[in-house]
């Protein structure tokens, strides 16, 4: 499956490539807002992942360029008391294991 993975945290973001890609998913990585807004545009994925150091105000707009471009689920890695933001999805950032539990979770309908 085709994830578009963003962070603004360059250990962080190779860190997940790394983890979805061993996980079986093709991925591509943004680390800038224009990145990632160019990346959401072309709508070439099957689910956007938001990491915990977008600010919420980038992660709004990365989602409404999303939802005009693609059908594709939106996963929001959330930090401790963050208040979550219009995703499909939300998951802890600290905790991988369950982080890929809910990606296959996500796109098990897909796959069917």
């Amino acid at each position: 499956m085709r994830i578009l993975s963003i962070s603004y945290d360059a250990s962080l973001l190779m860190k997940r490539h790394l983890l979805l890609e061993r996980a079986g998913h093709q991925v591509t990585s943004a680390m800038s807002f224009p990145a990632a807004v160019g990346c959401c545009r072309n709508g070439r994925y099957d689910l956007l992942v938001l990491g915990h150091s977008l600010p919420a105000i980038d992660k709004r707009e990365l989602i409404r360029i999303s939802r005009s471009n693609s059908p594709a689920p939106i996963l929001s890695l959330m930090s401790d008391g963050e208040d979550p933001v219009l995703s499909d999805y939300q998951a802890d950032r600290d905790r991988p294991h369950e982080f890929l539990q809910a990606v296959a979770r996500i796109l098990a309908p897909i796959h069917s």
